[in-house]
């Protein structure tokens, strides 16, 4: 028969209080780990969208690289995504480069610089290039 002793009533919820933050804190890090690593790869992804459309239309006129960039990663939608290209000099056998690049703002606000009087990491500053041969 199991009895519980008066002085031990309640453990479990101190033990929970001390852990919870943590356990919370280590869930937020991988949620927003997982969004930057997301948004890395997308901002990749743009660029060597944009510099290919560019390596491949680059005589066909006024080219819209900033637009095709951004069409090709609906993630990155609303986080402010610049592009830089220098798809005007693209000539056969040049290369293009497009670079897309953003300042990633925290989504829970725990790791951005001044929370607890520390310096943070967030906004992480992040970019991606793509380069391609004009031409082919």
């Amino acid at each position: 028969m199991k009895t519980k002793k008066k002085n031990e009533r309640g453990a479990v919820a101190v033990e929970m209080a001390i852990l919870l933050p943590v356990l919370l804190l280590i869930l937020i890090g991988v949620i927003e780990f997982g969004r930057a690593l997301n948004v890395q790869v997308s901002l990749t992804q743009a660029a060597r969208e944009g510099a290919r459309y560019a390596a491949v239309h680059y005589q066909d006129g006024p080219l819209d690289v900033t637009g095709t960039a951004l069409a090709s990663a609906p993630s990155l939608a609303g986080l402010g995504v610049t592009v830089s290209n220098n798809a005007s000099s693209c000539a056969p056998g040049s290369n293009v480069t497009v670079t897309t690049s953003v300042s990633l703002p925290s989504m829970s606000g725990f790791l951005d610089a001044g929370f607890f009087g520390t310096a943070g990491i967030f906004p992480l500053n992040m970019t991606g290039v793509g380069v391609m041969r004009c031409g082919g």
